[in-house]
């Protein structure tokens, strides 16, 4: 096992254990291990945490909020909280890892035990720049009762619980009652009336949450209205760039769709996509589907730093 996999123990009523997860009282973990960065979950501040929970089964648009959130939350200095599931709650971590920042993933199993084992590659990032923590004794693997029970902690740990995108019912709805529960705010990214995962963050809004719109609204909460965090900008952009970048941050992920989106013919979308993602705009998977990094355009740069449709 390697240096950062070493498990530890912070236990309830000792010291290092996260005061936040009092607010849980009789309900609060016995203990807590860990794998990773045992300063940082010691440290960690009520109030300096924001949990970003959603829809494994995220959509493009999702993923995009997903990620520059927890990019942009991130290097305000803001520790990412998520359960490492696919879909949102990995494209949160992959967005404060990205940024350079902090990210603690709760888990439903042993915290040594890497679920899904997809993201095995992504557990080892979160082991080099932040921890990785449940309640259950190491090498325990997570059964489906073990996710809405984690979820607790999750809530408890942050300052505010962001919902991107959830279905009727769904695990992350789970995670937002129970910050509530907790007295903390919940925000939901608002999304397509017509679209299934957007109908739980939609309800959430409806039913009074705080509407995210950008970092900026949730930076604004924890931090001070004006509150600013750090930004990158990139290399100005012509025009022919500029448009088939707004094509894949409206949600176009492959080729076709960006040349109908762009208005271009296919082999000028496809040259236009692989100099974005040189110039680092854009980021492509394995199936070659692109999607937005946190990178900012120049003509950006007058507009506040933290919103998503940059």
């Amino acid at each position: 096992m390697s240096a950062e996999a070493r498990i530890w123990k912070l236990a309830k009523g000792k010291p290092g254990y996260p005061r936040s997860l009092l607010d849980l009282q009789d309900d609060a973990p016995a203990q807590l291990f860990g794998c990773g960065n045992e300063g940082l979950v010691r440290a960690l501040e009520p109030g300096r945490a924001v949990t970003i929970v959603g829809s494994r089964h995220a959509s493009a648009y999702g993923l995009h909020v997903a990620e520059r959130l927890g990019g942009l939350l991130a290097a305000a200095g803001l520790v990412i909280v998520s359960g490492m599931a696919r879909g949102i709650d990995a494209a949160a971590h992959r967005g404060a890892l990205g940024a350079g920042g902090v990210t603690l993933a709760v888990l439903g199993g042993g915290a040594d035990v890497v679920y899904p084992a997809r993201a095995r590659r992504l557990y080892g990032e979160i082991l080099h720049a932040g921890a990785v923590v449940s309640e259950a004794p190491p090498g325990r693997r997570p059964e489906s009762w073990s996710f809405p029970v984690r979820n607790r902690i999750m809530a408890a740990l942050g300052a505010i619980t962001v919902v991107v995108e959830a279905a009727q019912p769904s695990g992350s709805l789970i995670t937002a009652r129970r910050a509530l529960e907790l007295g903390r705010e919940v925000g939901a990214v608002p999304g397509p009336v017509t679209s299934r995962v957007s109908q739980g963050t939609n309800d959430l809004i409806a039913d009074g949450a705080v509407p995210v719109r950008g970092a900026q609204d949730i930076l604004d909460r924890l931090l001070g209205v004006g509150a600013r965090g750090a930004s990158r900008h990139g290399p100005a952009l012509e025009p022919a760039l500029a448009r088939v970048l707004e094509a894949v941050e409206l949600g176009r992920a492959s080729g076709d769709a960006v040349a109908n989106a762009a208005g271009v013919a296919a082999g000028e979308a496809a040259i236009g996509l692989a100099r974005l993602e040189l110039l680092g705009y854009l980021r492509v998977d394995a199936d070659g589907r692109y999607s937005r990094t946190d990178l900012l355009a120049p003509e950006d740069a007058p507009r506040p730093a933290t919103t998503l449709d940059a």
